[in-house]
């Protein structure tokens, strides 16, 4: 991940780079959280997959997953500055806004008033106090066999959101720590 305006060191020329200007909107990739759901993202396959990053912010998770070969990204925030620059850093990682979808506004309207489902991957690295509030909407949201990849978390609080997750039919399939953040990925299952 690198600040827009340096240049990359030729010994790190084959590694994927993520060019973020970092501004207004969270999302620089040095947070705890945000490590954490990267290092997720890079073990999963997400060629031709239809990809919803809840919380954009920087959009640093969308841009990771169109690197690593996502067909759509939709990107969600309800900061009008996050979207803008979800936008922005998009466009200077890929010279355009093709296969990227923003909406503005929380996660349960956006949902609701568009009729978003059918993902394959949901990216929410926010706050758990905001995600235990989402997780019904997350599942309606999900195909059968959707994955989740849940940050922001702090170690105390990830069995709460766990216990959520079950009575919500997501199988939980992960659990990944650094420092005091946590990392939870689930599964939708196909036949709850």
């Amino acid at each position: 991940i690198l600040p827009c305006w340096i240049k990359l060191n030729e010994k790190f020329k084959d590694k994927q780079i993520i060019k973020i200007d970092p501004g207004a909107a969270f999302g620089t990739g040095s947070h705890p959280s945000t490590y954490l759901c990267l290092e997720k993202m890079e073990n999963i396959l997400f060629s031709d997959k239809k990809v919803l990053d809840i919380g954009s912010g920087s959009g640093i998770l969308s841009i990771a997953a169109r690197l690593l070969g996502a067909k759509e990204v939709c990107a969600i925030d309800n900061d009008y500055l996050a979207i803008n620059s979800t936008k922005n850093n998009f466009n200077l990682n890929f010279g355009n806004l093709n296969d990227l979808y923003t909406y503005l506004g929380t996660f349960n309207e956006v949902i609701s008033k568009n009729k978003l489902k059918q993902f394959d991957f949901v990216l929410c690295n926010i706050l758990a106090e905001v995600i235990k509030e989402m997780i019904p909407n997350i599942y309606k949201c999900l195909r059968n066999n959707g994955e989740v990849i849940f940050s922001g978390i702090l170690n105390s609080q990830k069995d709460e959101i766990i216990k959520i997750l079950i009575q919500n039919d997501l199988k939980l399939l992960d659990v990944s720590t650094r420092k005091d953040w946590a990392c939870i990925s689930a599964q939708k299952n196909s036949n709850p």
